[in-house]
């Protein structure tokens, strides 16, 4: 009789697993041969709890979803609005989302990541005097190869021949790594968070001195990583961080009270429930000038022509950019 994932305790009969390095308790039982019945449902259901497993809703694993958008793959949750992403790899991103359940609502997407990383790459190493991929299977070195995704298609089919149980969505087929890009084969952070519901969706955050700081949100995955960068090879220094913070912050507040709409960007203040339009431009520079200007003078109206005058005399710029990587061009 088979007892894997089956302990005595106490007298009674626990049934554990570790998964993903997270060790789970299944229940405690008086009967050994309930034990086993329950362990074996668990098998069957990829060992998650949730009603088809018998657990209650308290207790069901969360679900999570990919979904494909054009930075990338995003991992959803619906039901509690979390979202991690965006991935370049469709199967790394269905690895993550087969990871994450196991860990409940308390997700250090860092810890996920980097065991997704692991297990990507499992059975694969890199020797650096040759310039090449190894595939080493159960102590042995059975491929070498240029190319990393040759490496990734050798070891399953080598994992298939075992009957070693593979991850990605059709295990009836080899998978074509060659469709999509790769990982970085040395693993890096890609803790940028998605907020669905905000105007800047990608989210840089960080742990320093053990409490998360929010660096901040950014309007393409592209950008947010280059900050984050940035940020890697500056050691994530104090200075340099709070000057990110600022200037995101900054940028954030640059377009508060222009509104654009049918082409033009409306300078407006709701002032006791009414809205106040003090100017309309086609040009989104010159609008954020006038507004800087009416708030630096306490809204003043009367100025507006010589703000608008002062602008083109002097040919002003404007001195943020928004939706480019222009901003941090000097970073780059």
């Amino acid at each position: 009789m088979n007892y894997e994932n089956i302990f005595l305790k106490n007298g009674r009969y626990v049934i554990k697993k570790k998964i993903y390095c997270k060790e789970i308790t299944y229940g405690t039982f008086n009967n050994l041969t309930k034990a086993i019945e329950q362990r074996d449902i668990l098998i069957k259901n990829r060992w998650h709890k949730n009603a088809t497993t018998k657990y209650p809703k308290k207790q069901h694993f969360p679900k999570y979803e990919v979904k494909k958008t054009e930075d990338g793959y995003l991992i959803l949750n619906k039901k509690i609005g979390r979202a991690f992403g965006t991935y370049k790899n469709y199967e790394y991103a269905r690895l993550i989302k087969r990871i994450l359940p196991f860990y409940g609502n308390k997700v250090n997407i860092e810890k996920i990541e980097q065991i997704a990383h692991k297990e990507f790459y499992k059975h694969i190493s890199y020797n650096k005097r040759i310039s090449k991929y190894h595939v080493i299977y159960k102590g042995f070195v059975r491929s070498t190869h240029d190319r990393l995704d040759d490496a990734l298609y050798e070891r399953d089919l080598i994992k298939k021949s075992d009957n070693e149980e593979v991850s990605y969505e059709d295990p009836t087929i080899v998978h074509d790594y060659k469709s999509e890009k790769l990982p970085s084969f040395e693993y890096e952070y890609e803790n940028i968070t998605y907020g669905k519901k905000m105007k800047n969706r990608y989210i840089l955050e960080k742990q320093i001195r053990n409490q998360k700081i929010i660096i901040g949100s950014y309007p393409t995955y592209d950008l947010a990583r280059l900050i984050k960068r940035h940020l890697d090879n500056k050691k994530w220094n104090y200075s340099e961080v709070y000057h990110i913070i600022k200037s995101t912050i900054t940028i954030h507040k640059r377009d508060k009270h222009i509104r654009e709409h049918d082409g033009y960007f409306y300078i407006e203040v709701l002032k006791d429930d009414e809205k106040i339009i003090y100017a309309k431009y086609k040009d989104i520079d010159l609008a954020r000038y006038v507004k800087n200007n009416l708030v630096r003078t306490n809204w003043r109206k009367k100025f507006i022509k010589k703000f608008e005058k002062k602008y083109f005399l002097n040919k002003i710029e404007t001195e943020y950019y928004y939706d480019s990587t222009d901003f941090f061009m000097e970073i780059s």
